[in-house]
This record gives C-alpha cells, sequence and structure tokens, in this order.
C-alpha cells in the first residue's frame, strides 16, 4: 500500500498564513521546556549544595571506640607494652575497615586519639585543667621542637608496675602558647593531680610548633596548641600535653587499667558529598551502630558514635520537601501551559476550517489532513522544545526530560487532532434530525460527555486532596497535582455559572432602553458558550495567585538556605510565567472570536453604531470571563493556600509552620494586569478590522 505524501505547498502555505500563531506556540514550547528541563538538575545542585552546608555547620563526625587491651602481669602487677601506640594503629585499620567503600570514600583519613581524663593543674588556680593525649594519623600530624625534644620513655620497655606503685612518671611536650602561660620549661614537672587528688608524675619534655596548625587532628583537640577558656565549664581554661609513641605506654601505666580513652575520629569531606550518596551514606552509618558492641563490654569490640544520619536525614527531609514543593509549582505551569496549547490549536483550527472542509470536499483524505498537519506542528514543537532544552543546559547543570512531555505532546498533538476532526466533519453526511425528540437526544448527549469528563476532573481533584492530606507533599504526582487539578476544578464551575449569569443579565437588559448593553450583553452570552477560553484564565490566575501566596509564605518564613532559597526563585518565576501565559491564552481566545465578532459589529455600523459604541459592545463581550477570572482567580488561588498549604511541609524549610501571608497587592497586580488587557485589545483590534471593506463584511459568508 502506497504511502500518501503531503502537499507540500499546502504544508508551506499554512505555515506562512499562520505564522503568528505557530511561532507564539512555539515560543510557550521552548519557555515551558526550559523551566521543566532546568528546574530539576537546579534542585539536585541546590540539594548537593543544601547536603554539604548541613555537614559544614552541623558537623557529624563518626567516632569509634574500643577498650584497651589488658596490661596485667604477674603477681597481681600491670605490664607495660611498647608497642601500645601499633595497637593504635591497627584500632585506626580495622575501624577504616568497616566503614566499606561507600562510606570510607565520603570521609576524610582517620584521627586516632588517646586521651587521658581531666586532671586539675594544683599551682593554687583552681581553675585551669590539663590532659594527656595522643594523636596520630597517616604523615602526622608533624611537628618542630623548639627547645628540647619529645617525650622518651621514662622505664625499660617491658617493666612491671605493681597496682599500688607509686605515681608512674611519664613525658609530655607542650605547645609555644601554652608552655609560655603556665611559665614552663623542658625538665619543668607539671603540678597534677586528679579528682580524687591523685598525683600524677608528668614532665615537659619539650617545646614544640606545629607544622601546620590547620591539620584536621588538632581540630579534635583545640588545647594540645593553646589554652582553650571556657572547656570543662565557665572560667575554666584547658591546657594539653602532647604525647608521643614512645611515651604513650608510659602514659597507660600512669592512669587506671581503662581511664585512657580510645577513639578514632572519622570527619566528613563536604566536598564529597552529594545528594545521590545521601541514601546509601545513612543505611551505612545506621549499620554501624546498630552493630555497634555495648559501652559495657570488656573485650575490644568497636562501639560507633555518630551524628552524620542524623544530620544527613535531616537534609533528606528538606530536600525530599523542596523537591515536592517545585513539583506543586511545575505541574501548575505545565497544566496552564498545555490549556494555551489547546487554545492556540483550537485557534489554529478556527482560522483554518474554510480551508480544510474545502480540502476535504475537493478529495482529500483524512490521513492526508492528519500527517500535513502533524508534520507542521512535529516541526513546530520539536525545535521549540530543542530551543528550550538548549537554554536550559545553557543556565542548569544538566538536562531533565521527566517534565518537558506533557507539553510537547500536546504542541504536536493536539492541532493536527483537531483539524483532522474539523475536516471529518465538513464532508460527513449526517443531517440535524428533524424530530423533536432526537434533537433533544443530541443535546443531551452532548451535555452527558461534558458532565461526564467535569465530573471526573472533579474526582481527580478530590482524589488529590485526599492524596495530599494523607500521604502528604511527598506522595508522588498526584498530590503534588492537587492545587493544578482544583484550580481547573474550579474554573470549571465558573465555566458553568457564567452562560447562566450572562442569561440572567441579557433577560434583566431587553428589557432595559440601552440597546449597548443589550448588544454586548448578547455577544458575552454567545461568547461564554466557549469554555476553553475561560478555563485558560481562571486556571493561570488562580495558579498565579497561588504562586504568589506561596512565594509569599516561604519568604516570611527563613528563606536564607540554598533549598529555601531556590524555592522562593521558582515561585517568583511562577507567579510572573503564569499571568504571562493567562494573557497569551486572552490574545489566542479574542483572536479566535474577533472576526465573528467584528463582521457583527461592521453590520451593525450600517445601521447607525459608530465606531466608539462598537468598541463598548466589543468590550462588553470580552469583559465578562476576565472580570470572573480577575475575580474569581485570586480567591481561589487563597482557598487552594488556605486548603493545601498545611500538607505542603514549609516548616522544613522555614523552620515552623509560617502564617499565611496574603500578598494583596500582587492578587491585585494580577487582577489588574488582566482588565487592563481587555483596554488595549478592544483598540487594537477596532483599529486592524477598520482596514477591511465593508463589501466584504457585507458579503454572504464573508468572515
Amino acid at each position: 500500500m502506497r504511502i500518501p505524501a503531503p502537499h507540500w505547498p499546502s504544508v508551506a502555505g499554512r505555515a506562512r498564513a499562520d505564522a503568528g500563531p505557530l511561532l507564539l506556540a512555539a515560543v510557550v514550547v521552548a519557555a515551558i521546556t526550559l523551566l521543566a528541563g532546568a528546574v530539576p538538575p537546579l534542585l539536585s545542585a541546590t540539594a548537593d549544595a543544601a547536603v554539604r552546608d548541613a555537614v559544614r555547620r552541623n558537623g557529624g563526625d563518626l567516632q569509634v571506640h574500643s577498650r584497651m587491651e589488658v596490661d596485667d602481669g604477674p603477681n597481681g602487677s600491670r605490664v607495660r607494652h611498647p608497642r601500645l601506640a601499633e595497637g593504635v594503629d591497627d584500632f585506626r585499620v580495622r575501624a577504616t575497615d568497616e566503614l566499606g567503600p561507600g562510606l570510607r570514600a565520603a570521609l576524610h583519613p582517620p584521627v586516632a586519639t588517646v586521651i587521658s581524663p581531666t586532671l586539675k593543674i594544683t599551682d593554687g588556680s583552681v581553675l585551669r585543667t590539663f590532659q594527656l593525649a595522643y594523636v596520630a594519623r597517616d604523615g602526622g600530624p608533624d611537628v618542630t621542637w623548639i627547645a628540647g625534644g619529645p617525650p622518651r620513655p621514662t622505664a625499660s620497655a617491658t617493666a612491671a608496675v605493681p597496682y599500688d606503685a607509686p605515681p608512674w612518671p611519664v613525658q609530655v611536650g607542650l605547645s609555644e602558647a601554652d608552655a609560655a602561660a603556665l611559665q614552663l620549661r623542658p625538665g619543668a614537672r607539671l603540678p597534677l593531680a586528679d579528682d580524687q587528688g591523685n598525683v600524677k608524675k608528668v614532665q615537659v619534655s619539650g617545646i614544640f610548633r606545629p607544622r601546620d596548625s590547620r591539620d584536621p587532628a588538632w581540630r579534635l583537640l583545640p588545647s594540645l596548641l593553646s589554652p582553650v577558656a571556657g572547656a570543662g565549664g565557665t572560667g575554666f581554661t584547658r591546657f594539653a600535653g602532647l604525647l608521643s609513641r614512645d611515651s604513650l605506654p608510659d602514659a597507660r601505666l600512669a592512669f587506671g587499667r581503662d581511664e585512657l580513652r580510645r577513639t578514632v575520629w572519622f570527619t566528613p569531606d563536604p566536598a564529597r558529598l552529594t545528594w545521590a550518596v545521601v541514601p546509601s551514606v545513612v543505611a551505612k552509618v545506621v549499620a554501624l551502630k546498630a552493630a555497634s558492641g555495648s559501652s559495657g563490654a570488656r573485650d575490644g569490640s568497636l562501639k560507633w558514635e555518630a551524628r552524620l544520619d542524623g544530620v544527613l536525614r535531616t537534609v533528606s527531609s528538606q530536600v525530599d520537601a523542596a523537591s515536592a514543593q517545585a513539583s506543586v509549582l511545575l505541574v501548575a505551569l505545565l497544566a496552564v501551559a498545555v490549556l494555551v496549547l489547546l487554545l492556540a490549536a483550537d485557534l489554529l483550527v478556527h482560522r483554518r476550517a474554510p480551508a480544510l472542509a474545502a480540502a476535504r470536499q475537493r478529495g482529500m483524505s483524512l490521513p492526508v489532513t492528519g500527517g500535513e498537519l502533524l508534520l507542521e506542528s512535529a516541526v513546530m514543537a520539536l525545535l521549540a522544545a530543542a530551543a528550550g532544552l538548549g537554554l536550559a543546559r545553557a543556565v542548569a547543570p544538566g538536562v531533565s526530560w521527566e517534565w518537558i512531555a506533557p507539553v510537547v505532546v500536546t504542541a504536536v498533538a493536539a492541532g493536527p487532532a483537531f483539524g483532522t476532526l474539523t475536516a471529518a466533519r465538513a464532508t460527513r453526511d449526517r443531517r440535524l434530525p428533524a424530530n423533536r425528540s432526537a434533537r433533544r437526544w443530541v443535546r443531551n448527549t452532548v451535555r452527558l460527555r461534558r458532565a461526564a469528563l467535569e465530573t471526573g476532573v472533579l474526582a481527580a481533584a478530590s482524589g488529590a486532596i485526599v492524596a495530599l492530606y494523607q500521604r502528604g507533599i511527598g506522595g508522588g504526582v498526584l498530590p503534588a497535582s492537587a492545587p493544578a487539578l482544583c484550580a481547573l476544578a474550579g474554573a470549571l464551575m465558573l465555566a458553568r455559572a457564567l452562560p447562566l449569569a450572562m442569561r440572567f443579565v441579557l433577560e434583566r437588559l431587553l428589557r432595559s432602553s440601552r440597546p449597548l448593553a443589550v448588544f454586548g450583553a448578547a455577544r458575552a452570552a454567545a461568547a461564554s458558550a466557549r469554555v476553553l477560553p475561560l478555563l485558560v484564565l481562571v486556571t493561570s490566575v488562580t495558579l498565579a495567585s497561588y504562586a504568589l501566596t506561596f512565594a509569599a509564605a516561604v519568604g516570611h518564613g527563613t528563606a536564607d538556605g540554598p533549598l529555601a532559597s531556590g524555592l522562593l526563585r521558582l515561585a517568583w518565576v511562577s507567579a510572573v510565567t503564569l499571568p504571562v501565559l493567562g494573557l497569551l491564552g486572552l490574545a489566542f481566545g479574542t483572536a479566535a472570536g474577533a472576526p465573528e465578532r467584528w463582521q457583527t459589529l461592521t453590520r451593525l455600523r450600517t445601521l447607525g453604531l459608530r465606531p466608539r459604541e462598537a468598541r463598548w459592545v466589543a468590550a462588553g463581550e470580552l469583559l465578562p470571563p476576565v472580570v470572573v477570572a480577575a475575580v474569581g482567580g485570586p480567591l481561589l488561588g487563597v482557598a487552594l493556600a488556605r486548603l493545601t498549604f498545611g500538607s505542603l511541609a514549609l516548616r522544613l524549610l522555614t523552620g515552623a509552620d509560617p502564617a499565611l501571608a496574603l500578598p494583596w497587592w500582587g492578587l491585585g497586580l494580577v487582577a489588574v494586569v488582566f482588565l487592563v488587557a481587555v483596554a488595549v485589545v478592544v483598540p487594537v483590534e477596532s483599529a486592524l478590522r477598520r482596514r477591511q471593506r465593508l463589501s466584504e463584511v457585507l458579503r454572504a459568508g464573508g468572515s
């Protein structure tokens, strides 16, 4: 079977004749593709920044403790272990191996410490305390001895010490700042005692200077480099002495068997932590804590302590909330964009209806008609989408394809579907029944179809609200669609009410002596039967008002974090884009009805209607749906905000449930912009139609 070829001159001619609407539709596709393609990668990058910022601000070190091996000797004595520092190194390696490759990659190299209990400096100053500390990591930390030397052993390598022996001597090094504050030189003895008054025999072996004071090992024990005020309580000052690998065994004997605390510290590396690795890191940390040995165990089992999982869980909940809230705004943009593209397709078909009917009557098949229209719309939509994705790639670290499908599919399919249906109706042999009951049945069928569609939208909106309340904002696309579906449902209800209101107004005006008002009301009553333009206007104003209220709520909270500020920018972009889409929908709807409107008004001019009066009648036709949108849209938007804000988890970003601060100035500005747009459109239309010859208007069937 031969595939029918398109008639290329017809395709090119239609595109040239309707270049304006096609270009505007392409702009909509490009703009929404830009937003939908750029927002998810930007949000992902913001999530990475939020994770790093949370780790920098809140820390999240992992600590692992283990009791030292017993040092019991014969006859109730303790034995000096000269290779005790090697045991600390083995402990550090064993703890590192338990991390696993994924968690290990997100952490800085480990630092091992052995820290003594806090001692008192017994030189008359009761507010000064002292600790002995051993610090080790791969390759450091390095020091330079500017006086004396490193601590040395004070006894033979394997000396045995009775439990009731006098205080065991141990050497430590002091930093320049500590030595100056304590006024001690190498060889001096530190006057120290524990809380029970037991004297400790500690001698200064030398004075050191760190080669790199920013070495992460010193961060764990800043008192090794300089006195730390306030450590241990108000008014206290903490000092510390540095143990060497040689003096660590002596420090073990200088204290009780379990008084030295052996710890390995793992510090998160913010540069290596991204949003993508958070789940695996949290899972591994939780597993380590779950498998951790008991704090009372006497064996050498590892006992893990960590705040990193808590820090990452907090930021994870914030990122999830921000992603879901961004989805609410993106769904709102997509919903209005789809409606605008449907209206643009309706305008194109309205302009092309005579040509499509003539082509069909000349024998053009429906597949050829649909194929030509599909070719045109596909080229337009794909080029516009490519431009939007290119811009998204220029402003964002990547491109997301997840949200662009609804807009592209609508832009590609709506025009061909509407056009093919119009061409099919032009030549169908179905006649209007002469039977009154049959005609009533046809009308009722149309009404039932519309009622079924409206019922489906109302059911979807109700389901979305229930899902939002039950699952919260992170429950998927359906809860995120609740504001958009509710706005669409509200617009449908207003579309139902507007024709009834216009008929009521027309009936009242028919009894008056104001012909201009009657003409305007009659035109408005006829135009109110078109549902799609009103849906675009009401939905865009409603969701713009919702976005403004959302921005005000987030802005009144704590919006200085990476996530909150990014979400606030998206809300403001949505609050600007949605009214622009609504104005574009107003232009499309106005253009679709312009030929019929001005044909009627021009004919009335032959009966004495003046140009200014014709403009008033045109304004009377266009104003009712705009007034409904300008008044009903902000009210619906505020109602939706009250209905949904409690389930949006805004407190995770703002720190508390934000008060609903209504931006009345913004809501009023949106309403005024649409009303002013009518005042601009009517004179422009009048000027364009003034060029039309009276003979063309009066000719039967002329447009």
